[in-house]
């Protein structure tokens, strides 16, 4: 609840740091991992293209994803990985904390908080996604526009 700060390595004092204030999608840039294989590129690319994100994904790894979307330089980090990976809680722990921090929220793909109280693994549906308050209703609303699709299309008729 004290927000979070940004500390340059010369020594200066910190500076607060806070999330875009972006409320247009087509505005909107996005975070995914660098690795083709922790992400589902093509659902992702999916999403953003429902939320009309005009900007190309920035690809960069681990938890320096969410310290950048905390300090605004991007306006959502979304994370789909492979049917089957679990994701552990050290993967978004601190990172979640920074976001929330910094006026950002952290959800699961059916809009509910991450739960890091369950062991090592998340319990979650589907996906992760970190955004400001504006954006999440309408990024959580293509996800699972997205998702719906992606079922429907693999379920056999």
């Amino acid at each position: 609840g004290c927000g979070a700060e940004v500390q340059s390595l010369d020594g200066s004092p910190p500076q607060k740091i806070s999330v875009c204030t972006i409320d247009n999608p087509a505005n909107a840039s996005f975070f995914e991992s660098y690795e083709g294989a922790h992400s589902m590129r093509d659902f992702t690319g999916s999403v953003a293209e429902k939320l009309g994100v005009q900007a190309p994904p920035v690809r960069i790894d681990s938890q320096a994803k969410y310290g950048a979307l905390a300090r605004g330089d991007g306006a959502i980090y979304w994370r789909f990985p492979h049917e089957g990976y679990r994701e552990t809680i050290w993967d978004h722990a601190a990172g979640s904390i920074v976001v929330t921090e910094a006026g950002g929220v952290v959800k699961d793909a059916s809009g509910n908080d991450l739960d890091f109280s369950k062991g090592r693994y998340l319990v979650r549906d589907t996906g992760i996604i970190a955004t400001n308050k504006q954006l999440m209703p309408s990024v959580l609303k293509c996800v699972q526009e997205a998702i719906k699709e992606k079922k429907q299309a693999s379920s056999p008729l």
